[in-house]
């Protein structure tokens, strides 16, 4: 008998962190390929860098995540890529 292993969809984790460290973690989507991955991100970065709340601060050519700041809170939020 052979064992399938199913697809494992790859999930973009959103976390952010304030001045003082507190700290939260969510799945903000699930992804079904590199391509679905790399298209979220055009996507993400795209919506934060039109909002001029917000500071670009990484972005994926650099890692496979995305990084930016909060100019009003300092909170920082980033979005990476985990299988």
């Amino acid at each position: 008998m052979e064992l399938k292993l199913q697809n494992r969809r790859i999930k973009i984790i959103k976390s952010t962190e304030d001045q003082i460290g507190t700290f939260s973690e969510e799945i903000f989507k699930e992804c079904d390929d590199n391509g679905d991955v790399l298209l979220s991100f055009k996507e993400i970065e795209g919506a934060y860098k039109a909002n001029p709340n917000y500071e670009f601060l990484q972005g994926p050519r650099e890692t496979l995540s995305l990084r930016f700041r909060d100019k009003h809170s300092n909170q920082e939020i980033r979005f990476i890529a985990s299988d």
